[in-house]
């Protein structure tokens, strides 16, 4: 799949994320960048759960997609908390850990469920893109 397929995954699990913790917190969206930067920092957990859900993962699967989502998790945080990189620079290594991730996560998946992934991301794409425009 090409990286603008994969690096369209985010938007999905990030507006995923965000409605959840906008449910838990009862606090306005954040529109500040450190917000944005807030809700994609969702525990591997968090994310795993979701696709599980989504895509009904096997057992196999979920073992296999945990230590990805770990280690995506990780890799945010470093960029997050590096104070030499420009905002530009944090957005494009962002978005290159998320392309790697979405990578491995499809590799992991039966065609069936690529499919269905595709379609979430489209669809995350569609309502991210209504939300900018409000």
């Amino acid at each position: 799949m090409s990286k603008v397929c994969w690096s369209m995954l985010t938007i999905p699990v990030v507006l995923a994320t965000s409605l959840f913790l906008a449910g838990q917190t009862n606090a306005a969206p954040p529109t500040s960048p450190q917000g944005h930067e807030a809700m994609g920092a969702a525990s591997p957990e968090a994310h795993l759960q979701m696709l599980s859900e989504k895509l009904n993962l096997t057992e196999d699967q979920r073992a296999k997609l945990k230590p990805i989502f770990q280690d995506q998790a990780q890799q945010m945080k470093a960029v997050r908390d590096d104070p030499s990189l420009t905002p530009e620079q944090k957005a494009a290594k962002k978005k290159a850990i998320h392309e790697t991730t979405h990578d491995q996560i499809n590799a992991v998946l039966t065609p069936e469920q690529q499919e269905k992934f595709k379609e979430m991301k489209r669809e995350g794409t569609e309502k991210h893109k209504d939300m900018n425009h409000q």
